[in-house]
């Protein structure tokens, strides 16, 4: 079994809007409402690549209601906290005439200490029965940045190995407590370690340094460039093929779904890694947060490029 925790889940709300300009007033299309949030995205891949999966984490009012509904038509196990406040909705607006997307996110609710506990409580009892539990995202305001930390200490002691996907100082305090993998895009990376990531060298040197962080594995996300990776022996750099981009959101998240099947399975990581960016590349050619199907990751993995720094 494999566990998500979503401290910050979203409705993702994605628009169409022809000719958007900032300041003026603009018309647009609704697209699609989706259940959102990092981790649950991960939880919706890996449940249609066959992986049984339980969708932990906060959720809160009428929005927090759609996403539950949403997770049980999909067949996915959901075990939330409920809290006092509403889940937020993020905006996503694409214009195709300027191929360009933008994106507004709500902060998400408040969160108490006794509600922060009772996730805690979750996460122990569902560990205890998983082989790994990813935690990603964002947190809510008032969330402590230490949680993920804590969680992960918390996770690491029934067993489970943990996979992080944040920012800020909940990467940096989570990145100490030692889990399995972490998978920052390239901004987070300049942010934690404070300095600018221009090319190869650099990239090589921020991914081997996540390693004597504390992680096993690390994953940095270059967008259209790829991805490189990173274990204790070797430094990898992977090239997606060339699709036509409908939709960011949720390509890292695909990602990290599938490195996590691939530690669940034992695929080795060279070979994980370049699905992984092919799956990455196969969501953002979907609409919204419409992610990738096995099939149309299959059709791009042999057109993924990879190679060793150094090499």
């Amino acid at each position: 079994m494999i566990a998500t925790v979503t401290l910050n889940p979203a409705i993702d709300k994605s628009v169409l809007a022809p000719g958007f300009e900032a300041g003026k007033t603009n018309r647009c299309e609704v697209v699609r409402l989706d259940a959102g949030g990092k981790g649950i995205n991960v939880a919706k891949v890996l449940h249609r690549l066959g992986s049984p999966v339980c969708a932990l984490g906060l959720i809160g009012g009428a929005n927090g209601r759609f996403i539950l509904e949403a997770l049980a038509a999909e067949g996915i196990p959901a075990d939330f906290v409920p809290v006092r406040g509403e889940t937020r909705v993020n905006l996503k607006i694409s214009d195709p005439e300027k191929g360009r997307e933008t994106e507004i996110n709500e902060p998400g609710f408040q969160v108490t200490a006794e509600e922060l506990t009772q996730l805690k409580q979750k996460v122990k009892q569902h560990a205890a029965a998983c082989e790994v539990v990813v935690l990603s995202g964002s947190l809510p305001p008032a969330a402590p940045p230490e949680i993920f930390a804590e969680l992960i200490q918390l996770a690491k002691a029934q067993g489970a190995r943990c996979f992080l996907d944040t920012n800020g100082a909940a990467l940096a305090l989570g990145l100490a407590a030692g889990p399995y993998l972490v998978k920052p895009n390239r901004v987070e990376v300049e942010e934690l370690l404070n300095w600018p990531l221009l090319g190869r060298p650099e990239l090589v040197q921020a991914a081997r340094t996540l390693t004597f962080m504390g992680c096993e594995q690390a994953v940095i996300s270059l967008g259209a460039e790829g991805a490189v990776g990173a274990t204790g022996k070797q430094v990898l750099f992977a090239q997606p093929p060339v699709v036509s981009v409908r939709s960011s959101v949720g390509a890292g998240d695909t990602m990290v779904a599938i490195l996590v099947q691939a530690a669940v399975t034992g695929m080795p990581f060279a070979e994980a890694f370049r699905m992984a960016v092919a799956a990455s590349a196969a969501t953002v050619s979907m609409e919204g947060t419409k992610l990738a199907d096995p099939a149309a990751i299959q059709a791009l993995i042999p057109q993924v490029t990879m190679e060793e720094a150094g090499a």
